[in-house]
């Protein structure tokens, strides 16, 4: 079945401002489609260069919002699938500047070369793929799937669990429940108020700062080639704790009994009873373990 082309619309390609500004920018720009949706339907932004944001609201409706005629968007629908796409037969390379609202239930699918994407609101499960670009995404209530070359990452408010990987850049996550696995291949992750059974952070040429919670049974996995580590725990946390360092110092504020030590600065020791599970590993840098106050 071909597709059915709802709408050819334009948006605008002007100087944007910066992107997590955009929803207000566009309540004064003018409605260029509204489409009501299903349960079930999956929006799927392809194709795309430049900056867009998507909001959640209460209504089973997409609205795109733009404000020049130069950058074409298709609107089109196959099954379930809802594509905003560019229409590129003009031969235009233009990058667009577009706010889309969206039902909050909606599953949603990212992808662009050079694309600045912010999106708040969405209980769907979001999926974000690109070259170059950063991204935001707020208030996501389903799981959160990002992948970047070139681009930082800024996930907060995230309740059903992130994975995150930035070849290059900085991944940041604030406010996360759920299963966490963040991945830079030169750049920080930042972990701040995680609530997570499953953490893995890894990076090749930065640091890790990690600040949560340790529930019993779970597993907490960071690795460092260069950088250090900064691992912020509860005072009553219950972990058995592996620690793994080359070339670099350890310390903590727990009180440390090695029940455990090989060549190459390897040590075991257990905090409390013991139920979770704690690995950190750095070739070259610190590690610290501090209490999470």
């Amino acid at each position: 079945m071909l597709d059915t082309v709802l709408l050819v619309t334009t948006l605008l390609g002007a100087s944007p401002e910066s992107l997590p500004a955009m929803p207000g920018q566009a309540d004064a720009a003018a409605v260029d489609t509204i489409l009501a949706l299903r349960p079930g339907d999956r929006v799927v932004l392809e194709n795309l260069t430049g900056e867009i944001s998507v909001r959640g609201w209460d209504r089973d409706e997409l609205e795109l919002r733009g404000e020049d005629e130069d950058v074409p968007l298709i609107v089109s629908r196959r099954g379930s699938i809802v594509r905003v796409a560019r229409d590129d037969r003009k031969g235009r390379r233009r990058g667009v500047e577009a706010a889309i609202r969206l039902p909050r239930w909606v599953d949603v699918d990212v992808s662009g070369r050079s694309l600045d994407i912010w999106i708040d609101g969405i209980d769907g499960t979001v999926e974000i793929s690109g070259v170059s670009g950063d991204v935001w995404v707020e208030n996501a209530g389903g799981p959160v799937r990002v992948r970047t070359i070139e681009g930082e990452i800024d996930v907060s408010g995230a309740r059903a669990g992130v994975n995150a990987s930035s070849q290059s850049d900085e991944v940041r996550l604030r406010d996360v429940e759920g299963p966490v696995d963040a991945h830079s291949g030169s750049g920080d992750l930042t972990l701040v108020d995680i609530r997570s059974a499953s953490v893995r952070a890894e990076t090749q040429d930065g640091d890790v700062t990690f600040s949560g919670t340790v529930a019993n049974d779970g597993r907490y996995g960071f690795f460092v080639h260069d950088g250090d580590a900064y691992i912020a725990i509860p005072a009553t946390s219950s972990a058995r704790v592996s620690v793994s360092t080359f070339d670099g110092d350890f310390e903590s504020e727990f009180p440390v009994r090695i029940e455990r030590y090989t060549g190459g600065r390897e040590f075991d020791f257990t905090i409390g009873d013991g139920r979770a599970s704690i690995e950190i590993q750095v070739f070259d840098g610190e590690i610290r373990l501090l209490e999470r106050r």
